[in-house]
């Protein structure tokens, strides 16, 4: 069984067991944000130098308010010496949360940052198209100049002036 196969099991595992599942979602997503800005907890958990037992209490003491399937999920992860799938499990579980919930990701790039006003506009207008609700990720590229591009399953719309610059170059050439 490979990485990805193993990981959408334990992902389709924990969602099927939790009582919550937003609230899963949500703390794996902290848990993986915390475990990719710390390399070292994460690198800790993963050697197998570290005996089971201490990266069991390791995970306890750092991720106290863990909600159920997650000790247990980790549990296993550490016995199972398969604590790197973490960040691939996920991103699987928020995949088939959002699947399952109508929950479209939007990847949205703009020339310069949106204030709050901006984001809804974007927000309610991106939710009106894909007809869900939607997470939107912000990142900002002053090459763009202006305009915005956004990436929503798999399709992207590119309404930047940088586009409109190279179509424009492009037919009159």
């Amino acid at each position: 069984m490979n990485y990805s196969q193993s990981a959408r099991r334990y992902a389709r595992a924990i969602i099927e067991t939790a009582t919550d599942t937003r609230a899963v979602r949500d703390e794996l997503l902290a848990i993986d944000a915390t475990l990719k800005a710390n390399p070292a907890l994460l690198e800790a958990l993963s050697n197998p130098a570290v005996p089971s037992a201490n990266k069991k209490a390791i995970f306890a003491e750092v991720f106290q308010a863990s909600t159920a399937p997650i000790p247990k999920l980790f549990e296993m992860l550490i016995d199972g010496a398969r604590v790197e799938l973490i960040h691939e499990i996920v991103k699987r579980y928020r995949d088939e949360w959002n699947a399952r919930n109508n929950v479209h990701v939007a990847h949205v790039t703009t020339a310069i940052a949106l204030d709050d006003e901006g984001a809804a506009r974007v927000r309610a207008a991106i939710e009106t198209s894909v007809s869900g609700s939607v997470e939107m990720e912000t990142t900002i590229d002053a090459s763009l100049v202006g305009g915005l591009k956004v990436e929503v399953d798999g399709h992207l719309f590119d309404g930047t002036v940088k586009a409109r610059l190279k179509a424009l170059r492009q037919h009159l050439l």
